[in-house]
């Protein structure tokens, strides 16, 4: 039976481990069984609480001062409390507010996917006029019925987006299933820094070897010049970050982050 792994990226951070956690759960009584190895995640929306603290990451990435530091730091603050009081909707506006507006505001930028970015790429335009092509359209057997295009699914899961996910993540983690979590290390909305923190906090049977393992310098090519990135490893828990690349990791940089699924599947 060929090993299943799931993976996403982003949003995925949510539903890739609902579906390892729900097929973990079904197969001991399922008459077809899943061969489930584990799961990749990348710059995954995991655990909103600690990953979405954005003052030290603007501030250490140089695009706020103090003075807009204390603000970014109250704003999260107001959010996390929200969080905690379950107010999922009114965590959600707060750092919509921050992300949406007073980033781009303060900072002139309006990619909060890759902070060296001005704008998003070119290559983001490219879809719609490419989907709603008549003759790309009929290819796919998509019809020409117009659909909504995802702010209804976006006001629909609003109050799961700042919920985590963390506890079925250390599920995962502790019935040995293989997990790679990677961040690129331009990313603004999902930080890797952030990442860790969630990371370091998760309460699983190996993780005090996660948090004391040593960070290794990652190359495709043994003789490659540029480093790739750097990982680290506790028996079936991998976390990488990627180096020139921003939240999304395989677009940056296709050829590392196929040299990382590569490594991790065949571990």
């Amino acid at each position: 039976m060929c090993p299943f792994y799931v993976t996403g990226e982003s949003y995925g951070g949510k539903y890739v481990p609902a579906i390892v956690y729900k097929i973990h759960i079904e197969n001991s009584e399922a008459k077809i069984k899943i061969n489930l190895k584990g799961m990749a995640i990348g710059d995954g929306l995991i655990d909103p609480y600690n990953e979405w603290d954005y003052g030290s990451v603007m501030y250490q990435f140089g695009l706020i001062d103090e003075q807009q530091l204390e603000r970014v730091n109250l704003q999260s603050l107001l959010a996390r409390t929200a969080i905690e009081l379950k107010q999922y909707l009114l965590a959600y506006a707060i750092f919509g507010n921050l992300i949406e507006l007073f980033y781009t505001e303060k900072t002139g930028l309006n990619d909060i996917y890759n902070y060296l970015l001005t704008q998003l790429p070119a290559t983001f335009g490219y879809y719609v006029p490419w989907v709603t092509a008549s003759e790309n359209r009929r290819k796919i057997h998509v019809g020409h019925e117009r659909h909504n295009d995802g702010v209804e699914v976006d006001i629909a899961l609003a109050n799961d987006i700042m919920q985590s996910i963390v506890g079925k993540v250390a599920e995962i983690a502790n019935n040995n299933y293989k997990i790679l979590i990677y961040n690129g290390l331009l990313d603004v909305i999902i930080a890797s820094s952030l990442t860790m923190d969630w990371i370091d906090k998760l309460q699983w049977k190996y993780a005090d070897e996660l948090r004391n393992a040593e960070r290794k310098i990652w190359k495709v090519k043994d003789d490659d010049i540029e480093v790739a990135g750097y990982i680290k490893q506790a028996h079936s828990f991998y976390v990488a970050v990627v180096r020139n690349a921003g939240h999304m990791v395989p677009a940056d940089q296709p050829r590392a982050a196929f040299d990382l699924i590569d490594r991790f599947i065949s571990a």
